[in-house]
């Protein structure tokens, strides 16, 4: 895929079929499948190869919410690959609950279910460095692996077994994907890149009904316009909606926000430690529920085994999602940290010293990873339960438009990111749960933290994972979201969101594999709608 600037491309290579605002994983994987069908693509960029200073004036947010952990994250990564220059890899697929009416979640319900994603698991899966699409959800790991479920089953009436799967870089072996430095690499000769393209404005016709350009402001202020026939926003879960609320020209309030919804609905996974488990006493507990490793044929992938509430307790105790995980804390002088950095170029003395002070721990490690396809065993300070729980969404959190503006004169986002007591009521019980599961497979007993035992009141330590979603949610009805079960802005003919902005829930699971599915599918519903109309005059001029 074609990588250019913005200042080095004359007014005439602004004009393309199909607009990308944003190169996040969302983004690219639109470009990617729709450059395949030979149609022209347009990826716009705000920013360059790497993050500068300067970003973090663009990055800027005005939070008048509850804290967050990483607020310089919550506006996404402007740099070639978005978000996926920050993120950690880990991958998990949403349950089916997740996208059902629950009477006892307010505003819960997709206009899709899961099924209507499974067909493009296996394509998400490839763009996102991941070995399976599907079928490593509960008891379909254990076959999918070549193992053995372990004969002490959870009591999947309270927990079930949850898995997450991590993602590879096909270059780096060491890393997890980053997009930005393999868009080179995608054979893709009808898309290209412009990075330092900042869209500051989409403009309309007189209706709203119909996007004509969108205005791109590069270097020096200079204000270029992109024309195509269709428009894919792919800017993340805080700059979508500020960039539709910011279109007001022409459209009082905004585009796509006849019944103000864009912005509402702010959801995010609320994250933390909820009992500590001791190194000495951590072993069993590791073995059971830890890391494996599983073969594929895009190569060797690892998983992380957790556990989730069941649907029955959902349901029964009017909770939502959450999944717990044993995430081990190692030591300073850890073999294994040691020798991966090791691999990664990273040499220093103290490396070496670890390394050689304890080689029997490396030689472990290599029969547990090559032989065993297990985790690595690792020097470890401590071990702790984490939790992860879905937000339960409420039209009051939100995005607005500050009155701040950044560096060319937009609006800021103010972000009133609110939490709720049904979360933190379920990450008690979950921590409860957690601890009877553990007593009866004769696990040692974790050190509850005092916040999360039940009937507690202290604040919950629990943060933000950067996994801002459902501001332009999706909805059958306009009056209650932003987009249409295809991800069509409402009352726009030409214009779709790609992201986890559209996620009306968000279940557990880190978000990246769902957006991706998603992305997949939105470009097969748009290679089709093209196809429609080749032979329109519209289509021809374009």
């Amino acid at each position: 895929m074609l990588v250019e600037d913005l200042r080095t491309v004359g007014d005439d290579a602004l004009r393309t079929q199909i607009c990308v605002i944003g190169s996040g994983p969302a983004g690219l994987t639109v470009a990617t499948e729709l450059a395949a069908a030979g149609l022209r693509v347009l990826v716009l960029e705000s920013g360059g190869h790497e993050i500068t200073a300067e970003d973090t004036a663009f990055a800027a947010i005005e939070n008048i919410g509850a804290p967050r952990a990483e607020p310089h994250r919550i506006a996404g990564n402007r740099v070639l690959g978005g978000s996926s220059h920050t993120w950690a890899g880990r991958c998990g697929v949403l349950d089916d609950l997740d996208f059902a009416h629950r009477p006892w979640v307010t505003r819960s319900g997709w206009p899709i279910d899961a099924g209507a994603l499974r067909p493009f698991a296996e394509r998400a899966a490839a763009h996102a460095g991941l070995g399976h699409g599907t079928g490593f959800t509960e008891h379909e790991f254990w076959p999918l692996a070549g193992r053995q479920a372990p004969a002490d089953a959870l009591d999947t009436a309270a927990l079930r077994p949850c898995f997450w799967q991590f993602s590879r870089d096909p270059a780096n072996r060491l890393d997890c994907k980053r997009w930005g430095p393999r868009v080179r690499d995608i054979v893709a000769p009808t898309a290209r890149v412009l990075v330092n393209a900042t869209v500051t404005h989409i403009d309309t016709d007189t209706t709203g009904a119909h996007v004509n350009s969108v205005e791109v402001t590069g270097a020096g202020g200079r204000v270029r316009t992109v024309e195509a026939r269709v428009f894919v926003l792919a800017a993340g879960g805080i700059a979508t909606p500020r960039l539709l609320l910011a279109s007001r020209r022409t459209v009082v309030g905004g585009i796509g926000n006849r019944y103000d919804q864009v912005g509402r609905c702010l959801i995010d996974h609320r994250s933390g430690v909820v009992a500590t488990l001791r190194p000495a006493q951590a072993r069993a507990a590791l073995d059971r529920f830890g890391k494996y490793v599983v073969k594929s044929a895009r190569g060797k992938h690892t998983f992380l085994h957790g556990m989730a509430l069941s649907p029955s307790v959902q349901r029964r105790e009017s909770l939502v999602n959450c999944a717990l995980w044993l995430q081990e804390i190692t030591a300073d002088d850890d073999p294994w940290d040691s020798a991966k950095r090791l691999l990664r170029g990273r040499v220093r003395w103290q490396d070496l010293r670890n390394m050689l002070s304890d080689s029997g721990l490396l030689a472990d490690g290599a029969r547990r990873g090559s032989v065993d396809g297990v985790g690595l065993p690792h020097r470890l300070v401590h071990v702790e339960v984490r939790a992860v729980v879905e937000q339960t969404p409420d039209a009051d959190s939100r995005v607005r438009l500050s009155t701040r503006t950044d560096p060319l004169g937009m609006p800021l986002p103010q972000v009133d990111w609110r939490i709720s007591d049904q979360e933190d009521r379920t990450v008690r019980r979950a921590t409860a749960l957690l601890a009877g599961e553990f007593a009866r497979l004769g696990l040692p007993a974790p050190q509850v933290v005092p916040a999360a035992l039940p009937g507690s009141t202290d604040p919950l330590p629990l943060t933000d994972c950067a996994h801002p979603s459902g501001t332009t949610r999706m909805s059958a009805d306009p009056r209650h979201g932003v987009v249409d079960q295809h991800c069509r802005v409402h009352g726009v003919d030409n214009l779709y969101i790609a992201g986890s902005s559209v996620f009306p829930t968000n279940g557990h699971v880190n978000p990246t594999l769902t957006v991706i599915a998603l992305a997949v599918r939105l470009a097969d519903t748009l290679r089709a709608a093209l196809a429609a109309t080749a032979d329109s005059p519209v289509a021809r001029r374009n």
